[in-house]
């Protein structure tokens, strides 16, 4: 027999008897041209681990119109259940599944204030979450709780813009890198500014630049990663600004703005139209308190320099509804913390005999804090910023926890004297919600100012109330006393008062132009 037919004769033997295995025998297989990921996303949930309800009136056009569900949506037992139906489909394609939380998680709910965010990261951990980011509301703890919730949760928290003020170590881990076979990503974290003013901030952590921050995480991550994502709680406006002018980054999963992108959005790296490749970013971002879970597929492609890229993306957000049925492991979980406190905050305060809601600058539930802070301390004005009422109200009996939902702060009601001179630059500066007067603005124009039915007077002091976040921030140089009252308090005794109430619309408040 030949020489060389036998030799090929005895490998084929060699290769094919049992147990004998010869690594060198056959070149590796190649590397797969495309790889799938699925990344599910929440952000500004904000303790809602309960189902919940929106009013039934909403400003057309608004985000909450468009939501398909608004009653009985939500609840983290519920989003459980999505979620592992979704990684099993996406096992039987053998996709890889990631679940991240863009930062808020806490702070907003009964169980929040009960349990300082330590009820949201327990649910979170049995959900089976892989990443988050800090919010600004999660500093809303003192900086010990902060370090806590860090320390409890069962996944990663990346941030690369907090520092302990003490150390100048970074707060958590700036970021992490993943593989989903051989692609490598990585993925930062990124908190809002606004958060420097919050109390574990002004305990000793310094909240530095976001996209100073990503330019130093890109430049650290791409010689590590192939792919580079950005988990960022800075808001819709910035991420598009960091999208722009932050060459590098693939993909970011946003939050803070509680913006809902059904579709996400898209911001070209150049004009240049190239086949296969999305050549810019992708942001996403899934509305508030988890009504809806966000979802995106990614498929990223190799080219022929061995680069990767995200080649295709879809972009969508799933409804959390009542016909999902609650993870029963996870619904323990949140049963463990409500039960203790359920029939504290189920008690009956009251009867809303319509939504509390909004019509244009007209909203219920600001108009609602104001007059029970003015009324109950007997002041001429009252002010509250927006941002600090936190939901609205449903028609029906209003609960303590109803309450706390709408107020989750600790803030007191301070009172203050003020001229009618100092009255307007605030009313232009901060367009806050009011009491007791009447104010239009027209692209930064105040046009119209009353007090009382009163054109307001320069010189003339006015007597006023407003909450203490509201007092540091915009009544500067003007001296104030702190009641020692929390504006919960003062609300939830005056909804006690009044046993049955009717939203307020009465164009008390107008801004036209922003």
């Amino acid at each position: 027999m030949n020489r060389t037919v036998r030799s090929v004769l005895l490998s084929l033997v060699v290769l094919a008897w049992p147990g004998i295995f010869v690594a060198s025998a056959q070149p590796a297989p190649p590397a797969p041209a495309t790889i799938p990921l699925t990344i599910l996303h929440t952000n500004d949930t904000h303790g809602h681990l309960l189902p919940f309800s929106y009013p039934t009136l909403l400003p057309a056009g608004s985000d909450l119109a468009m939501l398909k569900e608004r009653t009985d949506i939500g609840g983290i037992a519920r989003r459980a259940t999505l979620v592992r139906q979704i990684r099993d489909q996406a096992a039987a394609r053998h996709t890889t599944v990631w679940l991240f939380d863009a930062g808020d998680f806490s702070d907003g709910t009964p169980m929040s204030t009960e349990y300082h965010g330590e009820a949201d990261v327990a649910a979170m951990n049995a959900v089976g979450y892989d990443l988050a980011t800090l919010g600004n509301h999660e500093f809303n703890n003192p900086l010990v709780q902060v370090k806590k919730l860090v320390g409890l949760a069962g996944f990663p928290i990346v941030c690369a813009n907090a520092v302990e003020s003490a150390t100048g170590k970074p707060l958590t881990e700036e970021y992490v890198i993943r593989t989903v076979g051989p692609l490598r990503i990585g993925i930062f974290g990124l908190l809002t500014h606004e958060a420097a003013t919050y109390p574990a901030a002004v305990d000793g952590v310094k909240v530095t630049d976001e996209i100073e921050a990503a330019r130093r995480m890109v430049a650290l991550l791409r010689p590590k990663a192939d792919i580079v994502i950005a988990l960022s709680h800075a808001g819709d406006g910035l991420d598009n600004v960091m999208a722009a002018q932050v060459p590098g980054i693939d993909v970011i999963v946003g939050g803070h703005s509680h913006s809902r992108l059904p579709t996400g959005e898209f911001v070209w790296r150049s004009e240049d139209l190239k086949m296969d490749d999305v050549n810019g970013t992708v942001i996403v971002q899934a509305h508030q308190w988890g009504g809806e879970l966000g979802r995106l597929d990614l498929l990223f492609e190799k080219d022929a320099s061995g680069g990767w890229h995200v080649g295709r993306y879809r972009a969508r957000l799933v409804p959390v509804t009542a016909a999902i049925a609650a993870d029963p492991k996870v619904a323990a979980v949140v049963d463990q913390y409500w039960r203790p406190i359920a029939t504290r905050y189920g008690e009956v305060i009251g009867q809303a005999e319509a939504d509390f809601s909004s019509r244009g600058d007209d909203e219920a539930p600001y108009n609602l804090v104001a007059d029970a802070v003015r009324e109950t301390f007997g002041t001429e004005i009252e002010m509250e910023n927006t941002g600090g009422v936190r939901a609205p109200l449903v028609k029906g009996q209003i609960t303590r926890g109803d309450m706390v939902t709408l107020d989750p702060f600790n803030n007191t009601v301070m009172l203050f004297k003020v001229s009618g001179r100092d009255l307007k630059r605030i009313l232009v500066q901060h367009r806050p919600a009011v009491s007791g007067m009447r104010y239009r603005l027209e692209n930064r124009e105040l046009v119209e100012a009353t007090v009382n039915g009163h054109p307001i007077e320069d010189d003339r002091i006015y007597t006023g109330a407003t909450n203490s976040y509201f007092a540091q921030s915009a009544l500067k140089g003007i001296e104030t006393q702190d009641t020692k009252r929390q504006r919960l308090d003062v609300v939830v005794e005056y909804v006690k008062k009044k046993g049955s109430l009717k939203p307020v619309y009465d164009g008390r408040r107008v801004v036209v132009g922003r």
